[in-house]
């Protein structure tokens, strides 16, 4: 990326170097157009990381994700789960809406945690 102080500087830039131009070494390298402002393109995701720190990212993504799972099963699904394990089915009887709601409910907060 390069960014300019104009749109008319931009422009000069591009119409100067159609043909292409060198720099360090290389040459036949060409100036296009992108249709982005330098304050909406994400510049802390850009750099030379190496493969073991790539590695090191992609690994402690699923562990931060693992542990977001973690955390929903033990605090929001263990007791849900608890009360209907432990629920008399006795005679046909059922769990009520509530224990449904309340689990549909858990579901939805168990997404929103895990899409955060």
């Amino acid at each position: 990326f390069a960014v300019f102080p104009t749109q008319e500087s931009m422009e000069a830039a591009v119409d100067a170097c159609k043909h292409g131009f060198e720099f360090e070494g290389a040459s036949g390298l060409k100036l296009e157009t992108l249709e982005a402002e330098p304050d909406t393109v994400q510049w802390q995701n850009f750099g030379h990381a190496a493969a073991h720190e790539k590695a090191l990212k992609l690994v402690a993504g699923f562990g931060i994700i693992t542990l977001a799972c973690l955390f929903w099963a033990i605090v929001f699904y263990s007791p849900y789960a608890y009360y209907v394990m432990t629920f008399n089915y006795e005679n046909g009887r059922q769990p009520g809406f509530i224990v449904g709601f309340s689990f549909s409910m858990i579901v939805v907060i168990g997404n929103a945690i895990m899409y955060e």
